[in-house]
């Protein structure tokens, strides 16, 4: 996993006031989440492979020394793999979650932003007012209020907020608060009025997230579905093992091995083929 993590983009990158800030494209794991998500894939995959392929080598119904051993290697095998094949999985799920948060919380800032600028405020008085209006809302370590901690101290600084909102949408692997970044710089260049520009941003963005939204519940049912169809042959096989003893050892003979070795085959890319299905942007 280490070496994993040497290979994707730096996690921070220097902001105009030359300061580490987040870098949106890539996530590294904690060590608290490694270790949680390691014991969790390994527990579930060891027990799949348990499923599957435990209780090989019985003498009749009775466990040997070799099912023992067979049990454990299955267990530490079976568990280890499914670790390498979900853990990027686990990754990209974190990622699309704190995209998702910042995505939310930038939509807030404008909604704050477009009030304030209503209120007769000045662009760089709003980004101000906007930072108060949301360590009500956030705390001091969300993204946003990170971001516009250092929006605020750039400008302070003599950075100028086109310079500071098309680092932050560089760095943010948003479309959204990039195209963001662009008007910002096009105002400022060709002069424009930026009460309604970020008035009309909001609404655009809004109904895009509103469009998403949508989408996303529609597909909700379908997710659910593939979820339990992955699930359900995983109970079923479980079920009947334990249940049925003869069963259980014809699953554990030579050609019931390579049947359910060719089953899972099917079943893991059936799941990541439903995976990328449902994966509709």
């Amino acid at each position: 996993m280490a070496k994993k993590d040497t290979e994707l983009e730096p996690e921070f990158l220097p902001s105009p006031l030359n300061n580490p800030m987040i870098n949106y494209k890539v996530y590294y794991m904690s060590m608290g989440e490694k270790i949680g998500a390691f014991m969790l894939t390994m527990l579930l995959g060891g027990f799949v492979g348990l499923v599957f392929y435990g209780g090989l080598f019985k003498d009749g119904n009775d466990a040997t020394m070799a099912t023992t051993i067979s049990n454990t290697v299955v267990f530490l095998l079976i568990g280890g793999l499914a670790t390498k094949v979900f853990m990027p999985a686990v990754r990209t799920k974190l990622l699309m979650k704190r995209k998702k948060a910042l995505r939310k919380q930038f939509m807030d800032l404008l909604e704050i932003l477009s009030a304030s600028l209503s209120s007769g405020n000045t662009v760089n008085d709003a980004f101000i007012s906007a930072k108060t209006d949301l360590r009500n809302q956030y705390s001091e370590k969300e993204y946003i209020i990170v971001e516009l901690n250092e929006i605020v101290s750039g400008l302070a600084n003599g950075k100028s907020l086109e310079e500071m909102i098309i680092a932050f949408g560089v760095r943010s692997d948003n479309e959204d608060i990039e195209n963001f970044g662009n008007v910002i710089s096009n105002c400022y260049r060709l002069g424009g009025d930026f009460k309604d520009v970020i008035v009309r941003t909001r609404s655009i963005l809004g109904d895009k997230v509103a469009i998403e939204d949508e989408i996303q519940t529609k597909l909700a049912s379908n997710k659910l579905q593939l979820n339990a169809m992955c699930v359900m042959p995983i109970g079923l096989v479980a079920m009947l093992k334990f249940t049925n003893q003869s069963f259980a050892r014809n699953l554990a003979t030579g050609i019931g091995v390579a049947v359910t070795t060719f089953a899972v085959a099917i079943f893991v890319g059936s799941y990541f083929w439903g995976q990328k299905i449902t994966d509709i942007k």
